[in-house]
């Protein structure tokens, strides 16, 4: 599932799974329509953060995946995470914006 084919959509945030006990670890979100899903994942977790309001479905106002290079500077608006930077590789940030705020930091998004 591509990025690309959430857009025009109207998506729910239906389940969060992190798994902690994988090596290497790893986040995957499901993201469901009346007509369809996505999942996406993401390996190598450095940092998740999660504001769920209650455990009712969310509706997904925006999904975006940036890479924070390896070299050069980050954009002003990840400087919250500089201290997750860990000089190895470039990393992949995302952030899903409704009434539930999620954010992951990982090596690699898989888009399945």
């Amino acid at each position: 599932m591509s990025l690309e084919q959430l857009r025009g959509h109207f998506y729910w945030l239906t389940s969060i799974v992190i798994r902690t006990d994988l090596e290497p670890s790893e986040a995957v979100i499901v993201l469901s329509s009346e007509s369809a899903s996505a999942r996406l994942r993401l390996v190598g977790i450095v940092h998740a953060r999660a504001d769920l309001p209650g455990p009712d479905v969310d509706f997904v106002d925006e999904v975006v995946v940036r890479e924070l290079p390896h070299l050069g500077p980050w954009p002003v608006e990840a400087r919250h995470l500089l201290q997750h930077h860990n000089n190895r590789c470039t990393l992949q940030w995302l952030t899903i914006i409704g009434p539930s705020e999620v954010e992951i930091l990982a090596e690699e998004f898989i888009d399945d």
